[in-house]
Formats: C-alpha cells, sequence, structure tokens
C-alpha cells in the first residue's frame, strides 16, 4: 500500500482539527472585538463625531466595513483557515499543552518563543496605543470622551488577557515541551 501526502490537518486527530479551528474562530473573535473597541474609543476620544458630515461618516463605516472583512478573509472563511491551518495546530499544541507529532514541533516550539515575547510587545503596543488617545482625548466633551475611554480600556483588557494566556502557555511548553527531547 503506497503513502500519499496528507495536509496537516488530515493526520490530527478530528478533535485536534476542530479545536484548531476553534482556536481560529477564537482568535477571530478576539481581535475583532479588541479593535472595533479601540477604533470606536480612539474615534470618539479625538475625532469629535459631533462635526463629522455624512461624507465622514460614511467613510467610518466602510472602513469598519473593510477592516472585518479583512479579519473575515484572514480567519474565518474556508480558503483562510486553510491557509493559517499550520499556525492554528501550533498555537492548539501550544495552548494545550499537547505533541503536535513530527514536523511540526518546530513550528510549535517558535509558537511558544513568539507567545512568550508577545507578552512585553503587548504591554507596549497597549501603553502606547491607549495613552496616545486617552492624552489628547477631547476631554472638555465629556459625553464623548468618557464612552471612549472606557471603550479604549475594554481594548487594552482584552488584548493583555490574551497576552498572558498565550505567555503562560508558552512558558509552560517552554520549561516542559511534549514530546521526544529536541536536540
Amino acid at each position: 500500500m503506497s503513502e500519499t501526502r496528507q495536509s496537516a490537518s488530515d493526520r490530527l486527530p478530528d478533535d485536534a482539527s476542530a479545536a484548531a479551528a476553534a482556536r481560529g474562530r477564537e482568535l477571530l473573535g478576539w481581535s475583532t472585538a479588541t479593535l472595533l473597541a479601540y477604533a470606536a474609543g480612539a474615534a470618539l476620544l479625538v475625532l469629535e463625531p459631533r462635526s463629522w458630515s455624512a461624507a465622514m461618516w460614511t467613510g467610518a463605516v466602510a472602513f469598519l466595513l473593510l477592516v472585518l472583512t479583512a479579519a473575515w478573509w484572514q480567519l474565518a472563511s474556508r480558503r483562510g483557515v486553510q491557509a493559517q491551518a499550520q499556525r492554528l495546530i501550533a498555537e492548539y499544541a501550544v495552548l494545550q499543552h499537547v505533541d503536535p507529532g513530527p514536523g511540526r514541533r518546530e513550528p510549535a516550539d517558535r509558537t511558544a518563543r513568539n507567545f512568550v515575547r508577545g507578552r512585553l510587545l503587548g504591554w507596549l503596543l497597549v501603553g502606547m496605543v491607549v495613552a496616545t488617545p486617552l492624552v489628547s482625548g477631547a476631554w472638555d466633551q465629556p459625553a464623548t470622551a468618557v464612552p471612549g475611554g472606557v471603550l479604549l480600556l475594554v481594548a487594552a483588557v482584552l488584548h493583555l488577557l490574551v497576552r498572558e494566556r498565550e505567555a503562560r502557555a508558552g512558558r509552560r511548553w517552554l520549561a516542559d515541551p511534549p514530546g521526544p527531547p529536541r536536540d
């Protein structure tokens, strides 16, 4: 009997493939929620929406639709999930602390290192991205500034929760990688 080449998701047990797909949907949800909360918060704080024209509101809605479409294309469509399969499988392996199998251990090791590094970068990014609109916001208009500030803080908390969870999983993986010993 001859062996045929299988895709990464074909070699995984069904529950692992389903979990990797669920990871893609979870990532889409967190990313979209964080991005929308940040964009809305920054707009309310800095752009003074009361003075916007109809064309500016149309542009803002078009931008949000473009971002949502790009996120869906990247992470929720069949083509996007297939393109991201290796990354999602590596993330699944690190988060669940399971051996991804031969040929997938190095991407999982790399993912674990990136998760640990991503924690620091996440804090720096949130610090810069959230601080700028909070400092330069139109606080003389509390009707829009306060909800904008709250949305920015919600986006920061969502982002940091994901990064902290990933960093814990990455540290656990690097301290005790599943599977055979690495070279």
